[in-house]
């Protein structure tokens, strides 16, 4: 077991709640106790969802229907679960980010664009990258490059990791840790979760002088020229914009290395609707977009 489907993934999640196995279709829920209340709810892990069997999850969910107020979770785009299906028994079901997929059947020089090899070629002559796969990936040394990205780009909330949270998620087999240095100095680092036949681009973090030197390119184009040998695909992740229609400056970047896009899906159920209602209300600026609803604002 591998990636995200690993129960130190579920782990990793602890300090902000309890992991819950899922028996029959063999995933992890995140039981979280909902403020203020003896009630508790459930999210998948950030950002993915995963489980061994798609056809059985929603008996899993039913079985939950004494224990939680509701779940939600985010499905990947190579999740083999039977949509129509999913679609009748989740009140919310619809779709999300589109998430940036490279096939590595096809020649990297022709897929990724000029410009992003072009940035690549350069970064890598004043740069070099090693690859590190667990156990033997550096804690200490991640978790400095995650705190810089965190300071950099003010993250706070799910995506603020911590450094407990770390030792489970870099525990995990076969996690490969692409990190780069220059002049003998590590200024970024690219961590991929292997599962099965696709590569999913966990986390990235650089310093400022990475950022500066181009590690960013440096470390996709090493990457992508190694994991081409072992699986056919690459999941980038999601955009940072819902709106298709809005492209921002990550997305562009993602774009620029995939071959295709696909979408994830956003799924909510509520388990207990009459103190979903009654939790609800005491929202009063609540977002009906937002579920559960008595969770908005809360981060």
């Amino acid at each position: 077991m591998e990636g995200y489907l690993h129960p130190l993934y579920a782990e990793s999640f602890s300090e902000i709640g309890t992991p819950l196995y899922l028996p029959k279709s063999k995933g992890w829920l995140i039981k979280r106790q909902i403020p203020g209340t003896n009630y508790f709810d459930a999210m998948g892990p950030y950002p993915l969802f995963f489980c061994e069997n798609w056809d059985v999850l929603i008996e899993d969910f039913i079985g939950l229907k004494n224990e939680l107020v509701s779940i939600s979770l985010v499905l990947s785009p190579f999740s083999d679960f039977p949509i129509n299906e999913y679609q009748d028994f989740f009140e919310i079901f619809k779709v999300y980010k589109d998430h940036y997929i490279l096939d590595l059947s096809l020649p990297l020089n022709k897929t990724i664009s000029k410009n992003k090899q072009r940035n690549a070629k350069r970064a890598l002559r004043n740069l070099d990258v090693e690859l590190k796969v667990s156990p033997n990936i550096d804690l200490d040394e991640w978790v400095i490059l995650y705190n810089c990205l965190i300071e950099l780009h003010d993250i706070d909330g799910l995506r603020a990791f911590s450094r407990k949270s770390f030792e489970n998620q870099i525990a995990i087999p076969n996690t490969h840790y692409f990190r780069i240095l220059h002049n003998r100095k590590v200024v970024g680092g690219n961590l991929f979760y292997i599962q099965g036949d696709v590569a999913y681009a966990h986390l990235s973090a650089f310093t400022e002088e990475g950022y500066e030197l181009g590690a960013a390119y440096a470390v996709k184009w090493v990457a992508l020229n190694h994991l081409k040998k072992m699986i056919r695909w690459v999941n980038f992740g999601g955009g940072v914009d819902e709106s298709s229609e809005k492209i921002g400056g990550l997305d562009l970047f993602k774009k620029g290395w995939s071959s295709s896009s696909e979408k994830s899906y956003f799924c909510g159920k509520i388990l207990n609707k009459e103190l979903y209602e009654q939790l609800s209300i005491q929202k009063s600026d609540n977002n009906n977009q937002w579920f559960p609803s008595y969770r908005y604002n809360d981060f």
